[in-house]
């Protein structure tokens, strides 16, 4: 995060050397220099600022807020503590939208004070970007890039904005002169990439692929890339990305899902499982459980709901509805692999398998973890007739599966019953309805 220029005196080199105590991880002495500090100028705001810090590195999310707090009552005008606390607010466990609301009214208010400031720009677009305020943090950054042009870090932040806003015609030239600084960056080879791809062209799309395994050749997002220029489909999507990707849509995601793209999966689910268990005495392992919308329409049930998802902050928002017995932050294939056998009546897995891809190992995985007579519930995106069992659409970047593949897989991994429902508006897609179906299958009672 940003920080001033602080006078060469022998109390600021103290905060410096406290500063790196905390930056190497020795928080306790630290902790008893921090109060040292304290006792001495209890007036100065760099003191709690540094407080945030240190809480933030121990992990209390909330004292670090506290802190941050008393840095901004004693420098009101000061963008440091604006920026510091607003950041706290929307990158930590507070989801809420009066937390994101605080954060962007900080972020405006470091502007408003600091208007041509490059380090003040970049900072509050982040906040922006957090609170999925995308069209501020562009404009944010636009101005940030205005007042330095030959700044590596805002140009590539400026063109991940435009990126997601698809005007990849702007962003080619910021992703140009990044690859013509740096050429062993994958990064920017990816971002010429996601450009040549938008426009067609599958040569080029090559090149940078090419040029971005080869500066990168062990990161999983890179071989993905590799893959889909190279004309072929991935088996799935890196952890990663998926995790980063819905910790992104998190603010302000079910709002988006359920009135924007009219998803109804959920409460579909949920009538299926009151249908099978009538007495409602039955447990639920809900995979990808994203903001916990089959839990919240399911309601408590006489047995336990628990939870997987990859991304933190929709896990936070899951908990709040109060009817997940636990969470697992981890991916759906760990979770299938470590959790015992025959141990659950439901799985449920509501709009996550086009980001999974490859089902042969979900499907084997689910039944052997449910019990006989159990249900696997799951949703896909239809492919449609004449195209291949798997297939990766862009620009999604979500997968479409064949339902006879799937009913096949199934059938072969040793389900029963197995239903295929047909869903002709799966979800919205740029306001055109998202074919897909809704399979549940049986585990055969031995």
């Amino acid at each position: 995060m940003l920080d001033s220029t602080i006078p060469d005196d022998p109390f600021t080199q103290e905060l410096q050397r406290i500063r790196q105590l905390i930056g190497q991880g020795q928080l306790q002495p630290a902790a008893l220099a921090l109060n040292e500090a304290q006792r001495r100028s209890p007036q100065d705001a760099r003191v709690p600022l540094l407080g945030m810090r240190l809480a933030d590195a121990a992990g209390n999310v909330k004292g670090a807020i506290q802190a941050g707090r008393r840095a901004l009552a004693l420098a009101p005008n000061w963008p440091v503590a604006m920026l510091e606390l607003g950041a706290r607010l929307v990158h930590g466990n507070q989801v809420e939208q009066a937390a994101r609301d605080e954060a962007m009214h900080l972020a405006s208010s470091a502007v408003a004070l600091e208007p041509d400031d490059p380090v003040v720009l970049h900072n509050a677009a982040a906040i922006a970007q957090a609170s999925s305020q995308k069209e501020q943090a562009l404009a944010w950054r636009e101005r940030a890039h205005a007042q330095r042009p030959d700044d590596a870090q805002l140009r590539f932040a400026l063109g991940r904005s435009l990126l997601e806003f698809r005007r990849h015609a702007d962003a080619q030239p910021h992703f140009e002169w990044l690859a013509q600084r740096f050429p062993d960056s994958s990064s920017a080879a990816l971002g010429l990439l996601d450009c040549a791809l938008a426009a067609g062209d599958s040569a080029t799309a090559r090149q940078c692929a090419d040029r971005a395994l080869a500066a990168a050749p062990d990161d999983p997002g890179v071989r993905y890339w590799h893959t889909v220029a190279h004309g072929g489909t991935p088996p799935t999507q890196p952890s990663d990305s998926i995790a980063n990707l819905f910790d992104g849509y998190a603010p302000g995601f079910e709002e988006n899902l359920v009135r924007d793209l009219h998803y109804r999966v959920p409460g579909r689910i949920a009538r299926i499982l009151n249908q099978l268990h009538p007495d409602r005495r039955f447990n639920v392992l809900d995979l990808g459980c994203g903001t916990g919308l089959v839990g919240a329409c399911l309601g408590r049930i006489e047995g336990h709901i628990v939870g997987v998802d990859l991304s933190e902050r929709m896990i936070d928002l899951a908990s709040q509805f109060g009817v997940y017995s636990k969470f697992h932050q981890v991916n759906l294939l760990d979770a299938l692999t470590h959790t015992p056998s025959d141990l659950y009546e439901a799985i449920t897995c509501a709009d996550v398998l086009v980001y999974v891809g490859d089902l042969a190992p979900v499907v084997p995985g689910a039944l052997r973890v449910l019990k006989p007579g159990g249900h696997f519930i799951f949703s896909c995106e239809a492919a449609q007739e004449g195209e291949p069992d798997l297939v990766l659409r862009h620009p999604s970047n979500r997968y479409a599966h064949r339902d006879s593949a799937v009913e096949r897989l199934c059938r072969e991994a040793g389900f029963a019953d197995i239903q295929i429902e047909q869903l002709p508006v799966l979800r919205m897609e740029n306001q055109v309805p998202l074919p897909g179906f809704l399979v549940t299958a049986r585990k055969p009672v031995a």
